[in-house]
């Protein structure tokens, strides 16, 4: 075996006769690549002569969304689209039509009929028969798309300025009838490029660009039809594409043997692994390969054979020159390649997956196991160009739909392998068990990285009873080191571990960081602790984790411990029962840590859009049943000290709900979170009838505070219950003061035979005992669960009175509001004419069932101010005040506290 640089130097370096070609080429071969004799290597692959490129169902995606924001422009913004094609035109003073007269019938010429020749013609000489095909199917989906186009436009939309401009723009486009060339050209461009490229199509993207620009400048036709016609023809391209399929953009067969030969591996046997469909046989090929093994300049070395050929040394150097010569062309001849009959592929394939089980990521476009001519085995990832599109829109995702940025990703197939190599050789500089990393290479449009692996079984083949101690141990271990390094792994699952003789070791780290937040090492260690409880049972693997770290943070993983944040296959082996089982298992030894606040990582969660729901209604309903004209009339007739009074008064209401509400439950719960609540009702009590929407947030409140749903239901009765006792009550104590309780008669005769029906029906239902068996069945439990907290109320009256209190501040309150509102217009009246006056009219308002009383509330408390002698003018002015200051103008209020609220996990 001969290697260039000692073929280079087998002449004296003195010899004078040496000439000039010689002594350049034994310069230029210095560290050139050892010769290689052929070598036989056994693939087994499934080749893909053609593939559905996800990358152009997703372009054709954003073309259609491209043409729609094009047509509204077209719609909305001809004006100005048409505006500055005229100024251009203004500003040079109609120069520039004369001047761009001939170039831009020369380059129209050129793009329409020139331009699809050489495309066609470049496709040809490449022999790509299928894109060929594509492209002939293509050009016809443009031409029947832009005319189906007009046609609909003609049909439903003849008016429309984008059918105009369309119409206009094909016709201008259209030297064959019927045929715009812009939509056939964009058509033809869109199928013929590829991230290999070529010089014709990038070109003719610029060739189109620029007559496209003259065309409007000229006024021929404008920018949005122009831009329109582009994306239909894209639009037809590219979906032909993806339903044709094209071809793949990966390194295969032959190629990819070399490719691995340039990674530095002299391999022998190379094997897919990978999970395959019915539609991707296994075949078995016979590969003879002489390429170079190792990184190698193959332009240069070319360069060189050249130099020699051209200019052969003297005669004492023939020898030499021809050794040189025949070295270079074998390393650049292609190798052979056929299939090999009467191996079983699938048999094969089976066998070395069970002898090398291996992680299969999502991020890796393909997976083999290769075998060197020493015996040693590699696991090889290949990155495909063709299928980066995935990881793109992954990540695009998750950037979107989460908070917290959990798993690394690139955009790249270069910047993926880069990434995973630089994780790769941190790992194995801080010392843990990872794989070795060997090398990677790149050839065409994929990248390979290779890792030495092993015959050790994954996690998810093994039985718990396998697993010791000691593994677990060994696992929790490696985790730490990496976070003291500052390492996160991401994405944490049992097909990520595997189970070797020094125990649980990972298998592989490219979906983590190197330069990882306090949420990520947090997130790996509630991955890992979820994997194990699903592999060992939640109390081996809560015992281990307790084992590795301290008890307290051992309790604030609980609040990491998401269905969000594991990976499908621990979140398919745990029901939502079991994942509560572990959560309470971690937080076990400090239950304190049940309290904690759980991290909120998805943007767009049911409560998020429960939130939204209620806003987007709140709006609703304010802007449909708020009369501005009214409302402005009421703020320039009032007087402005005495509406800022009444606005800051009003707010004490709040502060009356909130001691009720604390003094009713028996379980501590903060006075600050109580408060903060209270304002949060006032969005929400937009949306529901009046006392429903604060009543359902206090629900959710003190179940968040760990009172047990019963409980919690009894004491926001209780509360409802108290304020209602406490305005009749007050009526009451106020009528007799004025002593209009005699004055009071009875109810109507239609109010006496409702309430006659309605005892009626209460008399029938308890008299039927099997109707007032099931009812009595269905209320025994919840009363017997509420009488211990009335029993408990009845032994602390200091929380009754505590409760009467505030909800005594909280009407106080509203009254005062209501009598300053009434003071801003100059108009007053006595304490218990005015209280009266309000509770009256409040409470006949509430009772129709509407979202948070609008209409009723209003008219019943103009009603009552009438009644009590104040002009209807200022009454109806007067309520429109006070609801603004209690009602329409505490949403903005209630909204900025139930996003404070359910940012601290209070309800």
């Amino acid at each position: 075996m001969s290697t260039l640089p000692e073929s280079a130097s087998s002449s004296e370096p003195d010899d004078p006769s040496r000439s000039s070609a010689a002594k350049r080429t034994a310069d230029s071969t210095a560290g050139a690549p050892v010769h290689q004799p052929k070598r036989d290597v056994l693939l087994i692959d499934s080749p893909q002569s053609w593939a559905r490129n996800p990358a152009d169902l997703f372009g054709a995606v954003l073309a259609i969304i491209g043409a729609v924001l094009v047509g509204l422009v077209a719609v909305y913004g001809r004006t100005t689209t048409f505006a500055v094609a005229a100024d251009v035109r203004r500003a040079t003073g109609g120069v520039l039509e004369t001047v761009l007269s001939l170039p831009i019938n020369a380059l129209e010429g050129l793009l329409s009929f020139f331009l699809p020749l050489a495309l066609l013609a470049e496709i040809v000489v490449r022999r790509r028969w299928r894109t060929l095909i594509t492209a002939g199917i293509a050009a016809g989906v443009s031409v029947l798309l832009t005319n189906a186009a007009l046609w609909a436009g003609d049909r439903w939309w003849p008016t429309s300025p984008l059918v105009d401009q369309l119409s206009d723009a094909v016709y201008q486009q259209s030297h064959i009838a019927l045929v715009p060339y812009v939509a056939v050209v964009s058509a033809l461009l869109a199928v013929s490029g590829s991230s290999k490229g070529s010089r014709v199509t990038r070109t003719g993207w610029w060739l189109l660009a620029v007559v496209l620009l003259l065309s409007v400048l000229q006024g021929n036709q404008t920018l949005t039809a122009a831009l329109l016609t582009v994306l239909l023809g894209v639009l037809a391209g590219l979906l032909t594409r993806y339903i044709i399929g094209g071809e793949p953009e990966r390194t295969t067969g032959a190629h990819l043997i070399s490719m691995i030969r340039r990674a530095g591996i002299d391999v022998v046997t190379a094997v897919r692994i990978d999970d395959l469909t019915a539609d991707d046989p296994l075949y078995a090929y016979d590969i003879v390969t002489s390429a170079p093994i190792g990184h190698t300049n193959m332009a240069g070395l070319e360069q060189i054979r050249q130099i020699l050929a051209t200019a052969p040394p003297d005669d004492e150097q023939a020898s030499e020159a021809e050794t040189l010569i025949r070295e270079l062309e074998s390393l650049t001849s292609p190798d052979d390649q056929w299939e090999i009959n009467g191996l079983d592929a699938e048999t094969f394939r089976e066998d070395t997956r069970r002898r090398y089980p291996s992680t299969r990521s999502s991020l890796i476009s393909r997976n083999y196991i290769a075998t060197d001519t020493h015996g040693c085995a590699y696991h090889l990832k290949v990155l495909d160009a063709d299928r980066q599109i995935m990881s793109v829109l992954d990540d695009l995702w998750a950037r979107l739909t989460l908070r917290t940025t959990i798993r690394q990703t690139r955009r790249t197939t270069e910047a993926v392998a880069e990434h995973m190599a630089l994780l790769a050789m941190r790992a194995e500089q801080i010392g843990l068990e990872t794989p070795e990393f060997v090398s990677l290479a790149r050839m065409e449009s994929s990248i390979v990285l290779i890792e030495k692996t092993n015959q050790d079984p994954l996690l998810c083949d093994v039985l718990s009873e396998d697993v010791s101690d000691d593994d677990l141990d060994t696992l929790w271990d490696q985790i730490r080191r990496a976070h003291r390094a500052g390492m996160s792994h991401g994405h944490m699952h049992a097909k990520y571990v595997k189970k070797s003789d020094g125990g649980l070791q990972i298998t592989s780290w490219h979906n983590g960081s190197v330069l990882s937040t306090d949420s990520t090492r947090q997130v790996d260690l509630a991955q890992t602790v979820a994997m194990l409880a699903s592999i060992v049972g939640v109390d081996r693997a809560v015992d281990s984790l307790k084992r590795a770290l301290p008890a307290t943070i051992v309790a604030t993983v609980a609040p990491f411990l998401q269905n969000t944040i594991l990976p499908k296959p621990t979140r398919d082996a745990f029901s939502k029962k079991e994942l509560q089982e572990l959560h309470d298992a971690l937080s076990e030894d400090i239950p304190e840590a049940t309290n904690l606040q759980s991290v909120e990582f998805t943007r767009f969660s049911v409560k998020t859009i429960v939130t939204v729901i209620i806003g987007v209604v709140a709006i609703a309903i304010l802007l449909g049943s708020l009369n501005f004209e009214d409302l402005r009339d009421a703020l320039t007739d009032a007087n402005p000290w005495w509406m800022l009074a009444a606005f800051l008064v009003g707010l004490g209401t709040y502060v009356g709900a909130a001691v009720a509400l604390r003094a009713y439950t028996q379980e501590r719960v903060p006075f600050g979170e109580t408060l903060l609540v209270q304002v949060a009702a006032s969005v929400v009590t937009l949306v529901a009838p009046a006392g429903i929407g604060p009543a359902a947030l206090n629900l959710r409140f003190l179940q968040k505070k760990g009172v047990a749903t019963t409980p919690a239901i009894a004491t926001v009765s209780i509360t409802q219950i108290a304020q209602f006792l406490v305005t009749v009550i007050l009526l009451i104590i106020l009528s007799l003061f004025t002593g209009d309780l005699g004055n009071l008669s009875l109810p109507s005769g239609s109010i006496m035979i409702a309430i006659g029906v309605i005892a009626l029906i209460a008399f029938v239902i308890f008299a039927i005992k099997p109707i007032r068996q099931w009812l009595l069945g269905r209320i025994r439990p919840t009363l017997q669960q509420i009488w211990p907290r009335l029993v408990w109320l009845a032994t602390n009256p200091g929380r009754i009175l505590a409760g009467a209190g505030g909800a005594i501040f909280q009407s106080m309150a509203f009254v005062a509001t209501f009598g300053m509102s009434l003071q801003a217009f100059g108009y007053e009246l006595p304490l218990i004419t005015l209280a009266i006056t309000y509770l009256l009219s409040n409470s006949v308002g509430s009772v129709v069932p509407s979202p948070g009383g609008i209409g009723p509330v209003e008219a019943a408390l103009t009603g009552g101010l009438v009644i009590a002698g104040i002009p209807s003018s200022v009454a109806f002015s007067t309520a429109v005040l006070y609801r603004l200051f209690t009602f329409w103008g505490r949403v903005p209020l209630g909204w900025v506290a139930l996003q404070i609220a359910q940012k601290r996990n209070i309800v």
